[in-house]
């Protein structure tokens, strides 16, 4: 399990060829994989809605239950023009994203029409979480602006700050992705789910560590 914390740039090479190549290769890949962690949308793009888990510029759909290790969040506002992002403006660490009126734009009749024919705001409070595929490694960022989706990112923030605060402080979930009905002005909705089924905390090598609710009976580690 510990090969989901390392580097997408590690390569796994035979130990034969291993000694004869120098402790550090200056091959390229730590600067791509850079490239990488400096964008605010990275990897594949995952997306909630009407009940579904969506990924990729094809909308493929994402069967409920996939489990993902969610590596860290971030939110942003986003101002929308003519369908895409074209600026971002990112909360700061330990700080709270700015007003709305600080971002300017406030001109209702220069607003771009919505999905129901009325003017909409261009900024749009939005959440990323970036998550990763533990058998392929592969990278998911989770993009969402919606109420429910809000709320989904704060409950796991809530539930991750408080293993944290228990004593493990690298605490990391694997999540499985679900869905749950939403009452909302316009009848019944859905919003997006992370059910934690997993822990794991530790430095390079991770182990997998108990639930608040077993720690006083077991030791922190769960052998596999």
């Amino acid at each position: 399990m510990s090969r989901i914390y390392e580097e997408l740039s590690t390569t796994n090479l035979p130990t034969t060829t291993q000694q004869h190549l120098p402790a550090t290769i200056d091959d390229g890949w730590d600067d791509a994989a850079a490239e990488m962690a400096s964008k605010v949308l990275r990897g594949t793009l995952l997306k909630f809605a009407d009940w579904k888990w969506i990924k990729g510029a094809e909308a493929t759909e994402v069967e409920d239950g996939t489990q993902l290790v969610a590596l860290g969040t971030t939110a942003a506002w986003v101002k929308w023009q003519g369908g895409k992002p074209v600026q971002y403006v990112m909360r700061q660490p330990g700080q709270k994203l700015p007003d709305r009126e600080e971002l300017g734009d406030l001109d209702e009749a220069l607003w771009e029409l919505g999905p129901d024919n009325k003017p909409r705001d261009p900024w749009q409070s939005t959440r990323f979480v970036y998550l990763l595929d533990p058998i392929s490694v592969e990278m998911f960022t989770f993009s969402t602006s919606s109420a429910g989706g809000r709320s989904a990112v704060i409950d796991l923030a809530d539930q991750i700050a408080r293993m944290r605060k228990l004593g493990h402080p690298n605490a990391s979930p694997i999540v499985e992705l679900g869905s749950a009905p939403m009452q909302t002005k316009f009848g019944r909705k859905s919003k997006p789910v992370f059910k934690i089924v997993k822990w794991y905390g530790g430095g390079s090598e991770p182990k997998e560590i108990a639930p608040p609710s077993l720690q006083g009976e077991t030791s922190d580690e769960i052998p596999f």
